[in-house]
């Protein structure tokens, strides 16, 4: 028999409509009355957001409302220089945020901009995606926002109203951060929120979910209603498995601008750049991302603190000088604002004072967590991704050419004392017909307007060779480039059109190798030389290794083989 807690408990649930709407929703982190989960800036000017204590379906909540700050009207940018008259129309939206506790999670239900009065460090922004994993049908699935965890750090967003699969967004779990997620919800799943009650005019409601750091999908207008549906995702996120499918979503999280850690992470950067050996994780330069389309970088100028840089070959060294003579609680704030610009063959700057940390890549350990640096940005990575990373990088380097190429010292030194990668790559044409000298060849495109590398070399049966050195002062950077542009070029040559360019510019230099070249690229090849200690799998950081199993697996789907070649 029912308890007579049980029994009002059903009455209620049972008065309430069936009427839903769109929301906003977040999940909090941390402890503390509701006034905490607020944004600062609601306190600095209380009348503008006022706060009120309300009664939310029983449980106690706090409502935040008020004016999101003026913006202006597009079109009068337009108006004012087609006339020369300013019209100075703003726009204003209201906004509203309601905290509420719900059997221990405390969780912000937000209107049009109301997600601006939610303090920025207390939003859980796993949520979302927390929430996808468990609910989301992996088949219906009508747009992904990712970002590419590797040295190419692009994030682009893919949409198909009628949905689909999500391994057909070209999605790979090894190296993709999604950062947003909209999809149908499974229809099998027991959920038991407003929305899916059957509906005279709707017998089989579809949950719409639109998924980031917070989720957006349809719940009760009542109060009661809508403590029932938060109870109803506590006990999803409590009780629902993890689709065996979407599992590899979770495996990258990035780190929260406002989070804490990012403080703690970016403190350890700038102590191990001067004390190296400081055992608080490694570090090394990496390219932005920006400088991964076009010709290589051949002149780096910029300045931290009162040291300025000016070097063809960027090192840590470079970076460390303008630092030393710092406190330590002042190095970070050097770096911070010190810029570092790269220059082509021709002198000609790809950017316009690019932050320091943009050209740094670092691995740092704290909460028995693994976070990487990288293009500006940190992530967490999760023991899933590390052992998948791990098992793609291991089966790359057992994947060798059916040749091999000369050792490194074997080339003439050029007039420096140095052998460059350009002295290497003409010794191995010389040296050897089977391979074409390639290096700095561009192919322009539409899209690569500057023009990319399609190889150093070209070898047997139309093998595209990216051939790089490498060191420990060097740090990960020259393999991070190495592996991106080879997938730049082997992506770009999927166009058949671009394909033809690249065979014209080998027509230039060898019209009877041209006429025997086929239809796309036979394979691609890693050739890489280490000068201060043997190249290994183990000795990659984690960034060039995502950036290497993102362009295996990618380029395998292709049906297009990748090898690894190691120059002695």
């Amino acid at each position: 028999m029912e308890s007579d807690e049980q029994q009002v408990k059903d009455v209620l649930e049972a008065s309430w409509s069936a009427d839903t709407r769109k929301v906003s929703l977040y999940r909090l982190i941390g402890e503390g009355p509701l006034r905490e989960y607020v944004a600062l800036k609601t306190d600095e000017h209380e009348d503008d957001y006022p706060k009120t204590d309300v009664d939310v379906g029983g449980e106690q909540g706090l409502l935040v409302a008020g004016w999101a700050d003026p913006q202006p009207v597009e079109w009068t940018s337009m108006v004012a220089m087609l006339t020369g008259v300013s019209l100075g129309y703003e726009r204003r939206v209201a906004a509203a945020a309601i905290f509420v506790r719900v059997d221990e999670a405390t969780f912000a239900i937000t209107f049009n901009q109301g997600w601006r009065f939610v303090r920025d460090s207390r939003i859980d922004r796993g949520f979302g995606i927390d929430f996808a994993v468990r609910v989301a049908d992996d088949e219906e699935i009508q747009q992904v926002t990712r970002w590419a965890l590797s040295a190419k750090a692009r994030v682009d967003r893919n949409a198909v109203p009628g949905g689909q699969g999500l391994w057909s967004f070209g999605l790979r779990e090894h190296a993709e951060l999604v950062r947003q997620l909209t999809a149908k919800a499974r229809a099998d799943l027991p959920v038991r929120l407003t929305h899916m009650r059957p509906k005279a005019h709707r017998r089989n409601p579809r949950l719409r979910l639109e998924c980031a750091d917070g989720v957006k999908l349809p719940l009760s207008v009542e109060g009661i209603g809508m403590v029932a549906d938060l109870r109803e995702i506590n006990r999803i996120l409590r009780e629902f498995p993890v689709s065996p499918a979407l599992e590899p979503l979770r495996w990258v999280r990035r780190v929260a601008t406002g989070a804490t850690e990012r403080d703690e992470l970016n403190l350890a950067v700038a102590d191990m750049l001067v004390n190296p050996d400081s055992g608080c994780g490694e570090i090394g330069i990496s390219y932005p991302a920006k400088y991964f389309d076009g010709p290589d970088v051949h002149r780096y100028k910029g300045a931290i603190g009162d040291a300025p840089i000016d070097t063809d070959e960027l090192t840590l060294s470079d970076l460390a000088i303008g630092l030393r003579d710092r406190l330590p609680e002042m190095r970070l704030q050097a770096l911070q604002a010190g810029h570092i610009d790269g220059y082509d063959e021709e002198g000609r700057a790809s950017s316009e004072g690019m932050s320091a940390l943009q050209w740094i890549a670092a691995e740092v350990d704290i909460d028995e967590s693994r976070h990487v640096l990288l293009d500006g940005d940190w992530f967490a990575l999760g023991d899933e991704y590390l052992r998948h990373v791990d098992g793609v990088v291991e089966k790359a380097f057992a994947s060798e050419p059916p040749w091999r190429l000369p050792a490194w010292r074997s080339a003439p030194r050029n007039k420096k004392g140095r052998i460059d990668e350009g002295d290497y790559n003409e010794h191995v044409a010389d040296v050897d017909k089977r391979f074409l000298c390639m290096d700095k060849k561009l192919v322009q495109t539409r899209v690569h307007p500057r023009g990319f590398e399609a190889c150093d070399l070209l070898g047997p049966n139309d093998a595209l060779v990216h051939v790089k050195r490498t060191s420990s002062s060097t740090g990960s950077s020259p393999l991070s480039h190495l592996f991106a542009q080879g997938l730049v070029a082997a992506e770009s040559f999927t166009n058949p059109e671009t394909w033809a360019k690249f065979q014209a510019l080998v027509a230039a230099q060898s019209p009877e190798r041209a006429a025997r070249m086929g239809r796309r690229p036979g394979s691609l090849v890693y050739a890489i030389h280490r000068s201060d200690k043997p190249l290994r799998p183990g000795t990659l950081f984690t960034f060039a290794r995502s950036t290497l199993v993102s362009a295996w697996t990618t380029l395998t789907t292709y049906g297009i083989p990748v090898h690894i070649a190691v120059i002695p």
